[in-house]
């Protein structure tokens, strides 16, 4: 948002997740009139929680954690004598036997056949010898890793998860990716924390973790409760349409329900869909820009099992193509009476919107159900009923030209008075439940003039890291 702005009253927040009713939430509690405005028929969006008879899943595994006092006092306060600590369990399932995750170099090494762990460790010697004499380039998420774990380590798990995760070869993805997301600096790295472990963790790597007892939807829930409790109005089922500039000042938005006006907006929702929304369009290359920005989809299939499940796992990580999700996760181990009796496993299968996994075409009940009982966790014997559910924007694909085109949008919207524009979606960053908070309460601040969203989440493609 462009500064010397007056400062507004009335607010349109676009997108009832994690970051529109932070916003919300903080923007009411500093007497300003808020609208909610959600495409679905409840709050959350990705940080929801479905129960549905005798389902109650939330989408994948959530996990909330943060170095920022006040985020947790936040959150605790809005769930009092309701979180729950837990100590992370997760696993890969590789070669017909798992390994724990984060990667720990003597259970990898002792779990793995000794040809396997020979040749990981020579692959590794190697490739610093070669970097000796022809360092190989950080260009993409392939050269990043090779460089740093060996062409070993990277055939068997880093290249296939990777790229059945995003359906697109590794090559074609930014060495971002790769830099944010795996906060070990290589097999250096996991030798060096082998040899000698520190007390301090990277974000990804920490063992524990708070959970909402009834899923992580009750963060969500509880922020709609105090905000409904200020005045907040909530509007849910609605899509925005049309956004004008009104001569007088402030916005019309157009909605299939009614237009409503405000002095200001919060968007969280795709950046690209919310360009296109402008009736007063942007440059051309700015346009442009934004629809080269993809998301990569998840469907969801939970199994209902009549029987409690043995595996302790909050996840399981499946990067091998003999099985067609890339993930699961047990809700039971996350909340153990989020269901009656029995237990239930949800699986990830992340595609393209519009795709045959999207559109159903492939039998993605059998493949779940066939996949369970070779990981060896259940029979399908006792799988006893299943429920499909699919989110579209569930990941910002960081292709290799991704940086220039997401600085290309939100500069332009950064300079549109009574805008901003915040969130996974909102800002195109593949970011964690903390900092989706905390970037609703910045986007407020921006609005009540004390501070700015760019300022905390610079956009520059260096200072993405952390995510």
């Amino acid at each position: 948002m462009s500064p010397g702005s007056s400062l507004p009253e009335r607010i349109a927040v676009l997108g009832a997740g994690l970051t529109g009713l932070s916003a919300a939430d903080l923007l009411s509690e500093r007497g300003r009139s808020v609208v909610v405005l959600e495409k679905e028929d409840g709050p959350g969006g990705l940080a929801s929680t479905v129960r549905k008879g005798a389902f109650h899943f939330d989408y994948g595994p959530h996990r909330f954690h943060t170095k920022n006092p006040d985020l947790l006092d936040l959150v605790a306060g809005l769930l009092p004598d309701e979180l729950l600590e837990l100590e992370r369990l997760s696993r890969i399932r590789l070669l017909d036997r798992y390994f724990m995750y984060p990667l720990a170099l003597g259970n990898v090494l002792r779990r793995m056949p000794l040809h396997s762990g020979a040749g990981m460790m020579l692959s590794y010697i190697g490739e610093q010898i070669r970097n000796l004499f022809r360092p190989r380039e950080d260009a993409d998420f392939e050269g990043w890793v090779v460089r740093r774990f060996g062409r070993k380590l990277y055939d068997l798990y880093f290249g296939p998860y990777t790229e059945k995760l995003w359906g697109c070869p590794a090559s074609t993805l930014s060495a971002d990716w790769a830099s944010q997301r795996i906060t070990v600096p290589g097999l250096s790295g996991l030798i060096k924390s082998t040899l000698f472990p520190s007390r301090e963790q990277v974000r990804s790597l920490v063992s524990t973790f708070s959970y909402p007892q009834g899923g992580i939807g009750r963060i969500c829930e509880s922020l709609v409760d105090r905000c409904t409790s200020r005045g907040v109005s909530l509007h849910y089922g609605v899509r925005p349409l049309q956004i004008t500039r009104l001569q007088t000042g402030g916005f019309a938005i157009e909605t299939g329900q009614g237009t409503l006006e405000a002095d200001a907006i919060v968007n969280t929702v795709p950046v690209g869909d919310f360009v296109r929304l402008l009736s007063d369009p942007l440059p051309e290359e700015v346009m442009n820009a934004a629809g080269e920005l993809r998301f990569r989809a998840i469907v969801f299939v939970t199994l209902k099992l009549s029987t409690r499940i043995e595996a302790a796992d909050h996840w399981i990580y499946a990067p091998e193509k003999c099985y067609l999700f890339n993930r699961l996760s047990i809700p039971e181990n996350f909340d153990s009476n989020c269901s009656e009796s029995g237990s239930q496993v949800v699986f990830e299968f992340t595609c393209d919107e519009g795709d045959d996994i999207w559109k159903g075409e492939v039998d993605l009940i059998e493949a779940a159900v066939s996949g369970g009982e070779k990981l060896g966790l259940f029979s399908r014997t006792v799988v006893s009923s299943n429920m499909i559910s699919r989110q579209a924007h569930a990941y910002p694909v960081y292709d290799m030209d991704y940086a220039g085109r997401v600085a290309t949008v939100l500069d332009s919207i950064d300079a549109l008075d009574g805008i901003v524009t915040c969130g996974r979606q909102g800002l195109f960053r593949y970011n964690n439940m903390d900092h989706s908070i905390e970037m609703g309460r910045f986007a407020a601040l921006e609005l009540l003039g004390e501070d700015s969203v760019r300022k905390r989440f610079s956009w520059t493609s260096d200072t993405w890291a952390d995510g």
